[in-house]
């Protein structure tokens, strides 16, 4: 990789995409409903029981844990599954993360990695040699933090851009593929919003780019398996795509996509014939799919219609937790639930020929919290998820009706071994 501090760049094209953006207002739920329509925003929503039947994977809880009695969150969350077990990650609201092991016979904690500010991150290792060992950590307070679980000190680098007399505060980071380099997007500071990147054998800072993105940077993404290949989105409405084995922000900077919204969530995924995609989930709760190499979404899902395919009325709390990659194929799946009362209610949809149709796929009974964050492994239909009640949930596919789960305090992961969670390999998608 090649990447150095830009001191003179021409950004005239990005800078015309970034101003478009001010065009477009956004999206006001008020806008579609009818005139004479009144909501009551108290109204608990309730799902069409006699659609279940249309809901093709049957679901169950096979682990639940209440991290804390307090008021914390479950922000951010990764899992690596090893053998019969898995390794998750959780990124807390009180600004520490907590490493779990859970198998069929026990659940344990194995450390709690802090930092002075809110979390903004968590990632496991990608390279081969790191996957389950080392975990790296984001936060606000201007730091990424690489963790070491086999040894004792456990924190064994810290990567920040210390140029300025502060810290630049983060708000997302992404590892290489190949486990080299770290990227991460700052909120604005100082009139700029950068993206960093460190070398993560050394700790150096490498360089940034500032003149490409106007507001804050909400999402940053390597390419998962090219490592020169990143993305960024910000609240601007715009993704941008950049090569950085150039020495230029101008000359690595090679596409910029206007979603003409605020960029929430950015995932790669790839398709039947090997080609890139981009999933956009936007702030207005509405989904975009892109190719590398157009200039607008070839499909664009809105909300009304995720809300609609819910079978939930009323449709008005809609909201997309995460997109996930079902198959070899590319077929993608929405996570959805709803920021209602408790957000009891969460389910999965299909998405159909590339959208905006929708067809549902799973049920995730008994779920007892809004969720924020997820995890899936096609290969094993393992979901992981954490949210605002502080309940860590790994649920797993099973034709029992039942699904109701062991509250008694033990580990009970006992559906892990029936969906075949050994001697597999993991794969990039």
């Amino acid at each position: 990789m090649t990447l150095n501090f830009i001191t003179d760049t021409d950004t005239s094209e990005s800078s015309s995409d970034g101003e478009e953006t001010s065009d477009h207002s956004s999206f006001n739920e008020e806008d579609s409903l009818e005139e004479d329509e009144v909501i009551d925003i108290n109204e608990q929503p309730v799902f069409d029981s006699s659609k279940e039947i249309n809901y093709k994977i049957k679901y169950k809880q096979a682990f639940e844990e209440v991290i804390s009695s307090d008021d914390v969150y479950i922000l951010n969350l990764d899992a690596h599954k090893i053998g019969q077990s898995l390794r998750i990650a959780t990124a807390l609201s009180n600004f520490t993360c907590n490493i779990y092991d859970i198998d069929t016979e026990c659940k344990s904690i194995r450390v709690s990695l802090e930092h002075e500010k809110k979390i903004v991150d968590v990632k496991f290792g990608s390279s081969n040699t790191q996957l389950s060992s080392i975990v790296y950590t984001g936060s606000e307070d201007g730091t990424i933090k690489l963790w070491d679980l086999r040894i004792k000190e456990k924190c064994v680098s810290v990567f920040k851009d210390d140029t300025d007399a502060e810290l630049k505060p983060l708000s997302c980071f992404d590892v290489s593929c190949d486990g080299r380099f770290l990227v991460a997007g700052t909120e604005v500071f100082k009139d700029d919003a950068f993206l960093l990147f460190w070398d993560i054998r050394t700790t150096n800072l490498l360089g940034g780019y500032w003149d490409t993105h106007q507001e804050d940077i909400t999402q940053v993404k390597f390419h998962p398996t090219e490592d020169k290949t990143v993305i960024s989105g910000s609240t601007d409405g715009i993704i941008n795509l950049f090569d950085v084995t150039q020495t230029t922000e101008q000359d690595a900077f090679q596409s910029s996509f206007n979603t003409n919204s605020s960029v929430a969530n950015l995932r790669w995924f790839k398709n039947k014939n090997e080609d890139s995609i981009i999933s956009c989930v936007t702030h207005t709760e509405d989904v975009q799919l892109w190719h590398v190499t157009d200039s607008s979404p070839y499909s664009i899902i809105p909300r009304d219609a995720i809300s609609s395919s819910m079978n939930v009325k009323p449709d008005l709390f809609s909201q997309i937790i995460n997109c996930h990659q079902t198959d070899e194929n590319g077929n993608i799946m929405l996570l959805v639930g709803n920021d209602n009362s408790r957000g009891e209610h969460l389910q999965s949809l299909d998405i159909i020929n590339d959208g905006p149709e929708l067809s549902p796929r799973s049920l995730f009974k008994n779920n007892k919290q809004i969720v924020r964050c997820s995890w899936y492994d096609y290969n094993h239909g393992i979901m992981v998820t954490g949210g605002e009640a502080g309940i860590l949930n790994v649920w797993v596919p099973s034709n029992d009706e039942n699904n109701s789960v062991d509250n008694t305090g033990k580990c009970t992961l006992k559906e892990l071994p029936k969906v075949s969670l050994k001697n597999h390999s993991s794969k990039p998608y």
